[in-house]
């Protein structure tokens, strides 16, 4: 891409999104929108990754003061549990997970410059202490915080999982200790704001007149649309297109989220999964004639899941194999077509317009 992705990204998740003055003839927004996908989605995928950091943190912490093989499978078990756990946060890119950089303290990704291997090379070189104290994290790079940075701790350098007992273990274990206790904090951060206490999650949730945020569902509807779109278009056109390539030859792996352990097509396909959830909290009533783009979304979103769910693994073997190629091809249009359902046929039948995305034409 010309652009750094992350800077379109942000531009993407900020582009015009205007209401469409009524809604179609026929349909009708849920009058609860906003409490059901904040009860039935929001809160219990904030909460699956609260607490998928709570227990990768525990497990840490026992193997890093007893390293031994069952005490590291345990660690990786929660890594991936905590990761899968995020493929279904991360599709909620607005309100509390984009304030405070929460989202990049998160996932600092994609990071096409290589900042957070350097910069995490760095900080165990230096071997800091005070940096291992509660909190402290949290002042500090947000390539250094999050779960692209533990991955790489875990799966890459110092490759932790493998280094039990090595030299320099006992801190890079306790700079791993240290991130996941961060990402447990955000995660609470996250949880509180969307609750029904929260400021955020009251608004959301019943949106009125007086509000800051939300004033009435069809904001609420214009909310989750550009969610639904935007995720869409970020796993198809950041997570997939870019790993393919056109050829075998111009194929890039380890441009893939999660390639180092191993996790990729199974987080991808857990994103479009969750990306369907959030789709289907919503209950959306359709128009008179149009309960084919209900159908055809859950649809496409469910062939893309399957899809990615076969696609053989190691990612770099798949990725030069006819069949693999095949598979991820197959699941990029399937997503871009859902895509298309999404912003030319749902999103104005409830009564919104999807403006110009950023992500468009890079």
């Amino acid at each position: 891409m010309a652009r750094s992705v992350k800077r379109v990204f942000k531009q993407a998740v900020a582009a015009a999104l205007m209401l469409a003055a009524p809604l179609a003839a026929g349909s009708a927004l849920p009058a609860d929108l906003g409490e059901r996908l904040a009860r039935d989605y929001a809160r219990p995928a904030v909460a699956r990754m609260t607490d998928a950091a709570a227990a990768l943190e525990g497990a840490l912490g026992g193997w890093c003061a007893k390293p031994d093989a069952a005490g590291a499978k345990r660690v990786g078990e929660a890594f991936a549990t905590l990761a899968q756990a995020w493929s279904g946060v991360e599709i909620l890119r607005f309100g509390p997970l984009v304030q405070a950089n929460r989202f990049e303290r998160l996932a600092f990704w994609p990071d096409t410059r290589g900042v957070m291997p350097r910069q995490v090379q760095a900080l165990i070189a230096a071997k800091d202490e005070a940096l291992l104290q509660p909190g402290a994290l949290a002042g500090r790079s947000v390539a250094v915080q999050g779960l692209p940075a533990l991955e790489y701790v875990l799966y890459g350098e110092p490759d932790l999982l493998k280094q039990g007992g090595a030299p320099g273990f006992a801190y890079a274990c306790g700079y791993a200790l240290a991130v996941s206790a961060n990402v447990a904090a955000i995660s609470r951060d996250v949880g509180t704001a969307w609750s029904a206490q929260g400021e955020f999650g009251r608004q959301f949730a019943k949106p009125q007149p007086g509000n800051d945020l939300y004033r009435d569902q069809q904001e609420v509807a214009a909310e989750a649309m550009k969610a639904l779109s935007t995720g869409l278009q970020f796993a198809r056109d950041v997570k997939i297109v870019p790993v393919l390539g056109d050829t075998p030859e111009a194929a890039r792996p380890k441009r893939a989220a999660f390639w180092r352990s191993g996790l990729s097509t199974r987080l991808l396909a857990a994103n479009v999964d969750a990306l369907k959830a959030f789709y289907e909290a919503g209950g959306y009533s359709m128009p008179a004639g149009g309960e084919w783009m209900d159908a055809s979304v859950r649809g496409e979103l469910s062939s893309a899941a399957q899809t990615l769910r076969a696609v053989p693994v190691p990612l770099d073997q798949a990725l030069v194999g006819e069949e693999g190629r095949r598979l991820l091809l197959l699941a990029s249009l399937t997503i871009k077509n859902a895509k298309a359902i999404v912003d030319q046929d749902l999103a104005p039948a409830l009564g919104v317009t999807i403006g110009f995305n950023a992500l468009d034409g890079d």
